[in-house]
C-alpha cells in the first residue's frame, strides 16, 4: 500500500491546529480562574480592612498622575476627608444594613430543608466575607 503524503500532510495540519486551539483554551481556563482568585482575594482585603482603601487609591492616583509632593499632600487631605465621611456614613447605616441582611438570611433559611440548610451556610462562609465583616462591625 503507497503512502498517501496529502493525507498525512492534512493529518499533521489538523493536529498542529489542534494542539493551538488546546493551549489557547487551557489558556483562557487558566486566565479566568486566576483573575477570579485574584478578584476574590482583593475584594476581601477591601471588605475585612476598608481603611487601607484611601492609602491604596493616593498611591495609584499619584502613580498613574505623576503628581507632584504638593498636590500628594492636598490627594492625601482629600483622601482623608472622604474616608472619614464615609466611615461616618457607614456607621450610621449599619444598623438597618444588618436588620436587611438579617431579615433575607431568616427568610431564606425558613424556606429551606435540613440537607439545603446546611449547604447554605457553607456557601455564606465561602461567598459572602461581606456579611462576616458587618456582623464583626468593623
Amino acid at each position: 500500500m503507497a503512502f498517501d503524503f496529502q493525507r498525512i500532510l492534512i493529518m499533521k495540519t489538523f493536529k498542529s491546529l489542534l494542539l493551538v486551539a488546546l493551549v489557547f483554551l487551557a489558556g483562557v481556563a487558566v486566565g479566568v480562574v486566576g483573575t477570579r482568585i485574584v478578584v476574590r482575594q482583593v475584594m476581601g482585603e477591601v471588605i475585612a480592612h476598608p481603611e487601607t482603601v484611601p492609602s491604596r487609591i493616593e498611591r495609584n492616583l499619584a502613580f498613574r498622575l505623576r503628581l507632584d509632593s504638593g498636590q500628594r499632600a492636598k490627594l492625601h487631605e482629600i483622601m482623608s476627608g472622604t474616608h472619614e465621611q464615609l466611615k461616618d456614613l457607614r456607621q450610621e447605616y449599619r444598623p438597618q444594613v444588618i436588620l436587611v441582611l438579617s431579615n433575607a438570611n431568616n427568610q431564606i433559611t425558613a424556606l429551606l430543608t435540613p440537607e439545603q440548610l446546611a449547604r447554605f451556610e457553607k456557601w455564606k462562609k465561602k461567598n459572602h466575607p461581606l456579611l462576616e465583616a458587618i456582623k464583626r462591625n468593623q
